[in-house]
C-alpha cells in the first residue's frame, strides 16, 4: 500500500512538473521575400530568456512561465512584438527588412565590448574546432536547388507579358535545377578524410556527375584562419589580429539556463582598410566560446555572383560544438549599371529613374544549397588503413535509392515545387539527353571533348611558338564507352613556318584503378625544345599562363621518340613511374657535338639516346574527388615534390651516351592573413658527364621586349643565352591581392616577383657553332606586376615591368627591363 501511495504521488509530482512547462513553436520568414531567416533572437515575455530559429527559420522554445507575446530582433529587420495565440500548434511570424549598414565608427568610454568575446572566442578556437579532434563521423543529406522568382527582377512590367507568361507559369511551378545527396564522412586527426555519397538524385540526369559541386561549395568549418568560400580565401574575423582589421558591433546578449550566456556581434573589414574581409552576424556561447552560429558573405563584393555562408553549432554530448545546418547561397547582384543596356535584353533607357536604382542594388537568391548532419559520433571506431587520398567517393548504386531510403534521410517531405522539378526536368533531361551534356562537361574539365567512342584532344587543335609558327592539327583518343580497360589515340600537326608534320600515337591499358595502376606505350616523331626540363607527370592544360613561355620557343630538335612505361601510386601520396625511351635527336641549326677524348674529332648534329627513367610526384594529403568514370584532382595545401632519375644507356636500342641526370622540382602556396599570397618554385638539374646540349639546360628564360608574362620562368633572360649540366634556380612571388587599395574605379592588384638562378657546365669543349654564357656567378632579376587593370569577369588584364642585375646585367639600362601583359583567370572571384 505504501508504495503505491508513494508512485501515485511521484507521477502527480512528475505530472506537475510537466504541466508548469510551455512551449511555442513556429518559424520566422522574410515579409516579402518569404525567405526563411536563420538565427532571429527571440525573447520570451519581458525576460532575458529565449533562444534563436534555426537554419530553416524554424524555432521551439521551452519555459516555465505563461507565454504570452515573443520579442524579435534580427539585424537588419525591424523589431518585432508578436502575440502568441493559445491552441495555435505553429506560428507563422513575419519580419519587415529595413536598410541598414553598420556604423563607420562607435566611440566607447573603454574598450569595444566586443573585443573581448573575441579574444576569447580566439583563444579557444583550437579547442572548438571539430577538426581538431581525434576523429569524429557523422551523416549528412545535402539538397542544392537553382531557382529564379521572375517577380524578384526589377522593370519586369517593361517585359513583353505575353512572351514571358509561359515562364512565369513555369517559376511559379518549378524550379531551374535541384539536386539532392547522402554522405557518409570519417575523418581521423590529423589529416585523414573520406565522404562516401551513397544516395544522390539529380533533376534531368541519370548519372551523378555533378556530386562534386555539393562537396565544393559546402563548408562546415568556420575555425580556419582564412575561410574559402568559392575557391577564394577570405580572412577569418575569429582569427588573430582580427580586432584591429574588422569593426564589431555587440548587438544582442542572450541567456540559456542557468549559466549560458549567447553574445550575437555584427561584424565588417574597419574603413580604410584593404583586404579581402567578410560581412555578417555571428554568436559566441560563453560555453567553451564557442561559435554558436554564423552568417558571412564577402565585404561590398563587385561580383556578380556572390556566395553567403550560415553555420548552426550544437553541443554534442556535453562535449563539443558541432555544426548540425549549413546554408550555402548563391546570389545575383548587380552594380552600376548605366543607362545603355543590360543582359537581360532591356533597354534601360526605357526604365525609369526608380527602376534603374532596383537595378542597381538588386539581390536576387539564385542558389541555395543546404546540409543537415546527423548521427554524429566524436569517438567513432576508425582505422588509417580505412582511409584513401579520395576524398569524396561516389557509390555506384547511389543513383539508384528509391524513395523509402530517401525518406530515412530527408528533414521534411519534399515540397509540390521541387516534385514538379524532378517530374518535369527528368522528362526534359531524357529527351534532350542531359547525360551526354554532362559527360561533355566533364571531359572538358579534362581538355576533350567526347566524340562518340573517341574524346577529341582540345589542346592538339591549334599550337603556337616561334619555332613552328601556327600549327593546327588534330588528337583523338578512345573513351570509355569504347573500353574501361584499354585507350589508344593519336595526333597529328603541321607547322606553318617550319611546314613539317608532326605526328604520334599511343596505346594505354589500366591495370588496377584504384592503385592508378597501369602501362602506356607511344611513339612521336615531332619537336622537342633544345635542352629543356620535363617531367614525366606533365599533363596539357588548358587554363596554365606557364605555358605561355611555349609561345617564346625558338630552338627545337626534331625527334623520333619509342616510350614505355609503367605508373602506378603507393603510400597514399606517392606517384611511381618507371619508363624506358629510344629517342633520335636532330638539330635544326648549325649546333655539332665532338666525342670527349678522341684524338681525331667527329662532329655530330644527330643523337642517340636510351634512358630508363624512375619518376616520383610526392603530394602530401592530395585529395581527389572520384565519380563513376573519372578521378579529379582537388589538389594539396602542402608543398609538392617532383623528382626523376634518368640513366642513359650506351649500346642498348642504339644508346651512344652513358650518363646519370636527376632532375628535381618543388612548388608550394600559401596565404597570409593582411599580407596577401605567397608561391616558391624550385627547380634544380644535374648531368654527370659530357653530352651533347639538346640533353642539358638551357637557362628558363622567357624575354622579349614585350610579351605575355610567363611565370616560373626568366623574364629578362635571353632564349638558350645560358647553358648548364647543373643548375638550381628560385621563383618567388608575393601577391598583396587587394592589399593595398585602389585608384579610383581601379581595383590593381600589386605583386613582387624575384627569380634567381646559377649554373655551372663543367664540359664546355664539345659544343661547336653555337653561342651560350654559364651562370655560375648568380642571375637575378625582379618584377612589379599590376594586375587586374581591367577586369573583364572571366579573367583580368594588367601590366608588369621586370629589371636584371647582378653580374650578367647589360652595359645598355634598357636591355636590362622587359616589360609584360599580364593574364589572370578570375573563376574564384
Amino acid at each position: 500500500m505504501r508504495i503505491s501511495i508513494i508512485i501515485m504521488i511521484m507521477g502527480l509530482l512528475s505530472f506537475g512538473s510537466r504541466a508548469q512547462m510551455h512551449s511555442v513553436t513556429g518559424r520566422v520568414i522574410d515579409s516579402e521575400s518569404r525567405v526563411a531567416l536563420p538565427f532571429v533572437n527571440i525573447v520570451v515575455n519581458n525576460s532575458n530568456r529565449g533562444g534563436t530559429t534555426d537554419i530553416d527559420g524554424r524555432f521551439t522554445l521551452k519555459t516555465s512561465e505563461e507565454i504570452h507575446f515573443l520579442q524579435l530582433s534580427y539585424v537588419g529587420y525591424e523589431n518585432q512584438i508578436y502575440q502568441v495565440q493559445e491552441g495555435k500548434n505553429e506560428h507563422l511570424i513575419l519580419l519587415k527588412r529595413i536598410e541598414y549598414e553598420l556604423p563607420e565608427y562607435v566611440v566607447y568610454p573603454t574598450e569595444n565590448p566586443a573585443h573581448r568575446i573575441i579574444r576569447n572566442a580566439i583563444k579557444n578556437k583550437d579547442l572548438n574546432d571539430p577538426e581538431k579532434l581525434d576523429a569524429f563521423s557523422y551523416t549528412a543529406y545535402d539538397k542544392m536547388i537553382f531557382t529564379l522568382e521572375l517577380d524578384s527582377l526589377p522593370m519586369v512590367d517593361s517585359l513583353d507579358m505575353d512572351s514571358t507568361e509561359d515562364f512565369r507559369n513555369f517559376l511559379e511551378n518549378h524550379h531551374l535545377f535541384m539536386m539532392e545527396s547522402v554522405a557518409e564522412r570519417n575523418f581521423m586527426a590529423p589529416d585523414k578524410n573520406q565522404e562516401d555519397v551513397i544516395a544522390t538524385k539529380v533533376s534531368g540526369f541519370k548519372d551523378p556527375i555533378f556530386v562534386f559541386l555539393i562537396s565544393q561549395w559546402q563548408s562546415t568549418d568556420f575555425y580556419d584562419d582564412q575561410i574559402k568560400i568559392s575557391g577564394k580565401n577570405y580572412v577569418n574575423p575569429i582569427s588573430r589580429g582580427s580586432t584591429g582589421k574588422y569593426f564589431f558591433l555587440l548587438q544582442d546578449t542572450l541567456f540559456y539556463g542557468e549559466e549560458d550566456t549567447v553574445f550575437i556581434l555584427s561584424y565588417r573589414p574597419r574603413i580604410n582598410t584593404n583586404f579581402d574581409g567578410l560581412t555578417g552576424t555571428i554568436s559566441i556561447n560563453t560555453k567553451k566560446w564557442a561559435v554558436q552560429n554564423v552568417i558571412a558573405e564577402p565585404y561590398k563584393s563587385k561580383s556578380t555572383l556572390i556566395f553567403r555562408i550560415e553555420q548552426l553549432y550544437e553541443l554534442i554530448d556535453g562535449e563539443h560544438w558541432f555544426p548540425v545546418q549549413v546554408n550555402n547561397q548563391a546570389i545575383l547582384q548587380q552594380v552600376n549599371v548605366t543607362d545603355t543596356t543590360i543582359e537581360m535584353g532591356v533597354t534601360m533607357g526605357e526604365a525609369d529613374n526608380d527602376s534603374l536604382k532596383e537595378f542597381n542594388n538588386m539581390r536576387i537568391p539564385f542558389g541555395i544549397g543546404k546540409r543537415y548532419i546527423r548521427n554524429i559520433n566524436l569517438n567513432p571506431d576508425l582505422r588509417a588503413r580505412d582511409f584513401g587520398n579520395t576524398e569524396v567517393e561516389v557509390d555506384p548504386n547511389a543513383n539508384f535509392r528509391n524513395e523509402d531510403f530517401w525518406k530515412n534521410y530527408r528533414t521534411d517531405s519534399l515540397t509540390q515545387k521541387e516534385l514538379n522539378t524532378y517530374r518535369y526536368i527528368d522528362s526534359l533531361g531524357q529527351a534532350e539527353n542531359f547525360d551526354r551534356a554532362a559527360k561533355t562537361f566533364e571531359s572538358l574539365m579534362t581538355g576533350k571533348i567526347p566524340w562518340g567512342y573517341f574524346d577529341l584532344d582540345i589542346h592538339r587543335f591549334l599550337r603556337y611558338n616561334s619555332f613552328e609558327g601556327f600549327a593546327p592539327g588534330i588528337g583523338l583518343h578512345t573513351n570509355q564507352r569504347l573500353s574501361e580497360v584499354f585507350a589508344l589515340g593519336g595526333y597529328v600537326r603541321y607547322g606553318l613556318k617550319d611546314q613539317e608534320f608532326k605526328y604520334g600515337g599511343d596505346v594505354g591499358l589500366t591495370l588496377w584503378n584504384k592503385a592508378d595502376m597501369g602501362i602506356k606505350v607511344a611513339y612521336t616523331k615531332d619537336v622537342m625544345e633544345t635542352s629543356g626540363v620535363s617531367f614525366w607527370d606533365e599533363q596539357p592544360y588548358l587554363i596554365n599562363t606557364e605555358n605561355f613561355r611555349d609561345f617564346l620557343v625558338r630552338r627545337m630538335d626534331q625527334i623520333e621518340q619509342y616510350k614505355a612505361g609503367f605508373n602506378f601510386r603507393t603510400l597514399t601520396f606517392l606517384n611511381v613511374h618507371l619508363g624506358i625511351t629510344k629517342t633520335l635527336k636532330e638539330v635544326t641549326n648549325d649546333y655539332q657535338y665532338s666525342i670527349p677524348g678522341e684524338s681525331l674529332k667527329v662532329y655530330l648534329n644527330r643523337f642517340h639516346f636510351t634512358e630508363f627513367v624512375v619518376g616520383l610526384r610526392y603530394a602530401y594529403v592530395e585529395k581527389f574527388i572520384k565519380n563513376l568514370r573519372k578521378k579529379i584532382s582537388l589538389g594539396t595545401d602542402w608543398p609538392i615534390f617532383w623528382f626523376q632519375y634518368s640513366r642513359g644507356v650506351e649500346g642498348l636500342l642504339d644508346g651512344e651516351y652513358e650518363y646519370n641526370r636527376y632532375d628535381f622540382k618543388v612548388e608550394k602556396s600559401f596565404y597570409t592573413n593582411y599580407i596577401g599570397k605567397t608561391s616558391f618554385r624550385i627547380n634544380a638539374g644535374y648531368v654527370d658527364t659530357d653530352i651533347p646540349y639538346t640533353n642539358l639546360y638551357n637557362g628558363n628564360g622567357a624575354y622579349r621586349t614585350f610579351t605575355l608574362y610567363a611565370p616560373s620562368s626568366f623574364a629578362t633572360m635571353r632564349m638558350n643565352e645560358f647553358l648548364s649540366n647543373k643548375y638550381v634556380a628560385l621563383y618567388i612571388t608575393h601577391d598583396f591581392e587587394k592589399l593595398l587599395g585602389k585608384v579610383g574605379f581601379f581595383h590593381p592588384e600589386f605583386a613582387l616577383v624575384t627569380n634567381i638562378g646559377f649554373g655551372w657546365l663543367d664540359f664546355q669543349q664539345s659544343h661547336h657553332n653555337v653561342n651560350f654564357k654559364t651562370m655560375e656567378k648568380g642571375f637575378y632579376e625582379s618584377g612589379l606586376l599590376i594586375n587586374n587593370l581591367l577586369n573583364l569577369r572571366i579573367y583580368s588584364l594588367g601590366i608588369g615591368g621586370f629589371y636584371r642585375y647582378g653580374p650578367y646585367t647589360f652595359k645598355n639600362g634598357w636591355e636590362n627591363m622587359a616589360w609584360k601583359l599580364t593574364f589572370k583567370f578570375n573563376l574564384s572571384r
